[in-house]
């Protein structure tokens, strides 16, 4: 196998090394815009956002940079200090008088005086819904008539009697956005939207929110799924700093089309500052086809084009029937699963991994050495990161490649259990990749990490993957990550004799509902009626299982997808970036590649 080829853009790099010379000290320049401090040496954040109204505004930025307290203050709900911790300001007029723009100036001002009603979906679920059954909080905030069936559906709850504290975290976050997008209001205000959906649930939220968009209305949209931010927003600020440190977002919005190039790149050229250290580049590297059989006959252990096997396979593990259509794995190659939440992705895996027996009567194991990282991370012992990992002797190139972007070293002497989410997946990453195996197994990687993590993980894994000349299996809901990182694809999806009612099918024209001019245009759906206002009636089979494909080729797989989705992606003729880029509903593009069949477009 050849090494991996990179088509570097010249002018992205001239200008950032021009950025590094030029670029002015960012604490001395933004002392005078400082909007809020939590106290000496500690975090600081500097700017706001300005709502615009009529158009949906999206943040992106890495964690712990003060979106969450930006949208808090935005909401009304925290009064900023202008960094004065020991001698905040006591008025309003005093904090308006500090903000650089008119139009926040007004719509601060509305907010304080009531006169915007404001709806806030935060990033943690409410501890004022523990206790309640779902069917309380809903009811409470039913104002959208017209989109109680849709939310319903997404929702996926078979009881809406349930507690709220009883369902999980998923289930909890799912209630918690639903009784955002059921209200009516003035401003709405979404922090972390796509966390614990599936990919079809990201989109189908994405278009809800789209729905809430009025001549009117100010919404205000933060996520780490790049795709659903390219997706519902209309204009995007960014944001750079350093993490719990300080914070600081663009003097001005860009459309988000720009926007996200920008973030990409690591550099705003119209303020001539530095996002982040180094570009966050979807390389364009050779993706390595399997060769055919008679090339591996003359050696038995030849090491590039090996390939692994597993047979048909079926399982009923916790009432989840699952039909395992058997295939190959090959080196070099990444092999991407996608399905709907609750279809069986983590068993599957599991199952390749030979931690779950499949059913019959003579036992398959697998006949490769394998590593697996599950999806939950929970670590037992107390040692520290850097005593974990010095029983490795690591090949300089995993350092470069996985720890360095990983940015583990930072971690060196933290204990595993005193880890956060985000940093115990990172970990969990490392140690899967460097064990010495023939197929990793990575289920969901970007988990708990912000946008700028999960495409340095994404970097990582295909580097390494081609390096040592080895296959991988990975379940991911991002697309972004997902379409950087798979060579083939596996798709699960319900049986044959599934309900036609499926979430799935919702998103679809056909018997769901499409978003035009700020609208919700909705197809009566005929299997789905709505009793006493909240309860889903469900006619129809109920789903008998789930069946996994064989691996395919990326592009078709992608089409099978989207197709069921009624999402369309396109690239950006970039000779540097393979960067995916979602089609607004109804664009141009998106009903040109609709009309072609092209719903994941290839440049290639």
């Amino acid at each position: 196998m050849g090494d991996l080829i990179a088509i570097t853009d010249h002018n992205l790099f001239d200008e950032r090394n021009k950025a590094k010379q030029s670029a002015k000290p960012i604490v001395g320049e933004f002392n005078k815009s400082r909007i809020h401090s939590y106290g000496p040496n500690s975090f600081k954040l500097h700017r706001l956002p300005v709502p615009v109204r009529g158009d949906i505004v999206g943040l992106v930025g890495p964690r712990s940079i003060g979106k969450t307290t930006a949208l808090k203050i935005l909401a009304g709900e925290l009064t900023p200090n202008l960094g004065r911790f020991n001698d905040p300001p006591l008025d309003w007029l005093t904090i308006r008088t500090h903000l650089h723009d008119k139009h926040l100036r007004r719509f601060l001002a509305q907010v304080v005086n009531h006169k915007l009603k404001v709806v806030f979906k935060p990033q943690q679920v409410p501890q004022d819904y523990m206790g309640l059954a779902v069917w309380e909080i809903l009811r409470k905030v039913d104002d959208r008539k017209d989109l109680r069936a849709l939310i319903l559906c997404f929702l996926d709850l078979k009881t809406p009697s349930v507690k709220f504290h009883r369902l999980d975290i998923r289930a909890q976050h799912r209630v918690t956005l639903a009784a955002a997008l059921l209200q009516d209001a003035d401003v709405y205000i979404f922090d972390d939207i796509s966390s614990f959906l599936d990919m079809r649930q990201r989109f189908m939220v994405a278009q809800l929110i789209r729905s809430l968009k009025t001549a009117k209305s100010y919404v205000i949209v933060v996520d780490n799924d790049l795709s659903v931010i390219d997706y519902v927003s209309d204009y995007m600020y960014i944001m750079y700093g350093e993490p719990e440190a300080y914070g600081v977002f663009s003097e001005q919005y860009f459309d988000v089309e720009t926007g996200i190039e920008f973030y990409l790149r690591g550099f705003d050229p119209i303020e001539d500052n530095l996002i982040r250290g180094d570009p966050l580049i979807f390389e364009r590297d050779f993706f390595i086809s399997a060769p055919n059989e008679k090339h591996l006959e003359p050696d038995p252990e030849p090491l590039i084009g090996r390939r692994y096997s597993y047979p048909h396979m079926t399982t009923n593990h916790l009432k989840l029937k699952m039909k395992v259509e058997g295939g190959n794995l090959h080196d070099c190659q990444i092999h991407l699963v996608l399905g709907d939440q609750g279809t069986g992705k983590s068993t599957f895996i599991k199952l390749l991994a030979g931690f779950l027996p499949p059913d019959g009567v003579e036992p398959w194991c697998p006949e490769y050495l394998e590593s697996y990282k599950p999806k939950e991370i929970s670590f037992i012992r107390a040692c520290t990161v850097r005593a974990a990992l010095e029983t490795r002797c690591f090949h300089h190139r995993f350092v470069s490649d996985v720890i360095e972007p990983l940015q583990i070293d930072r971690l060196m002497g933290r204990k595993l259990t005193s880890l956060s989410p985000g940093e115990r997946q990172r970990v969990a990453i490392t140690f899967c990749l460097m064990k010495d195996a023939h197929v990793y197994l990575i289920d969901e990687p970007s988990l708990d990490l912000d946008s700028d993590m999960r495409i340095r993980v994404a970097l990582a894994i295909r580097k390494h993957i081609l390096r040592i000349q080895r296959a991988a299996v990975v379940v991911e809901n991002d697309f972004l990550m997902a379409a950087y990182l798979a060579d083939k694809v596996i798709l699960v999806e319900p049986s044959i004799d599934t309900a036609s009612c499926l979430p799935r099918d919702i998103a679809r024209p056909v018997s769901g509902f499409s978003v035009s001019a700020g609208r919700v245009n909705r197809r009566p759906v005929s299997d789905f009626s709505v009793s006493a206002g909240l309860r889903p009636l469900v006619n129809g089979p109920s789903v008998s299982g789930f069946s996994v494909s064989s691996p395919c080729d990326r592009v078709a797989g992608f089409n099978l997808l989207l197709e069921k989705l009624n999402i369309t992606f396109r690239q950006v003729p970039d000779s540097s970036r393979l960067t995916p880029r979602v089609n607004k509903a109804g664009s141009m593009e998106d009903k040109t590649q609709k009309l072609n069949g092209n719903f994941y477009y290839n440049l290639a």
